[in-house]
């Protein structure tokens, strides 16, 4: 019982690799951590914290792609379903959420499958913002496909950053709590031959239930035996965890933003203020 008890606490992890001689990238990720603690924050629904689950999983596949020390992505997801809006930030390996309504729970899918796209909704955007430290940001958005998020990210990056990409994303989820969060990525890169790609596609199959086999092995056995043949090459693993950024001095620079007038009005009518992080739930008092 230890045991099995230890193997759901393995570390929230990324795995960097290349496959066939650099012709592909792979990422594999465990998410679990970070997902528990969103759930802490936002106390959100079984279906809510699958969700968010997959949405911080593809947000860090996208913060560890960028290597700047100062630059951030930023991905909305807006769809027509109950969830709303959901916004997620990665600076590096730095994951945090916010969800506009993570209470609301949906009947389980006729598979017994927790619904996450009936919940984000098939129709929509979604919005990816990378700031590279430049004068303008790079914006990429695409239309929802499925609310799925796995498949959503995918067209996104064939319709906004031309990559073929297969997206695995999962979280295990059951009764409040998140037994288990990953996903992989697999890109081949410019050049990458047609046999290549067709051996890289039957290996998406074993990602099936990527929540269930992060939560049972380590990131380098499972990448050893999905890959195996393929000339694997292990490049980095890094730890990524759910981190906010929020600060008092940051939420007094947002309250001297809304101009001497607003702040008057906040004065004489609230003697003062109080501002509350939509990542981490962190409430901070201004008196007047």
């Amino acid at each position: 019982m230890e045991d099995n008890f230890a193997l759901l606490n393995l570390p929230d992890e990324i795995l960097h690799m290349t496959v066939m001689g650099g012709m592909a990238r792979v990422l594999l990720l465990r998410t679990t951590g970070m997902t528990r603690k969103a759930a802490q924050i936002h106390q959100p629904s079984d279906t809510a914290t699958a969700a968010l689950g997959r949405l911080m999983t593809a947000t860090a596949m996208l913060g560890c792609m960028m290597k700047g020390e100062d630059n951030s992505v930023t991905v909305t997801v807006a769809g027509n379903g109950p969830a709303g809006k959901i916004t997620c930030v990665a600076n590096g390996t730095k994951i945090k959420i916010a969800p506009q309504n993570p209470q609301i729970e949906l009947p389980l899918k006729k598979d017994g499958h927790l619904d996450v796209g009936g919940y984000i909704g098939n129709e929509g955007r979604l919005t990816v913002i990378k700031d590279l430290g430049l004068k303008e940001p790079y914006v990429g958005q695409c239309q929802l496909v499925s609310g799925e998020l796995g498949e959503d990210f995918a067209n996104y990056y064939l319709v906004s950053e031309q990559k073929p990409s297969v997206v695995a994303l999962g979280a295990l989820v059951n009764n409040g709590l998140c037994l288990s969060s990953g996903g992989a990525l697999i890109q081949p890169l410019p050049g990458c031959p047609d046999d290549v790609l067709d051996q890289l596609e039957v290996r998406a199959m074993f990602f099936t239930s990527i929540s269930r086999e992060v939560a049972e092995e380590p990131l380098e056995d499972l990448a050893k035996a999905w890959f195996e043949g393929m000339d694997l090459q292990i490049l980095e693993k890094e730890p990524v965890s759910y981190q906010c950024d929020c600060s008092r001095e940051k939420m007094e620079k947002a309250l001297i933003a809304l101009g001497r007038q607003d702040l008057q009005q906040l004065i004489d009518e609230d003697e003062g203020a109080e501002l509350t992080c939509h990542f981490c739930r962190t409430s901070h008092q201004f008196t007047k």
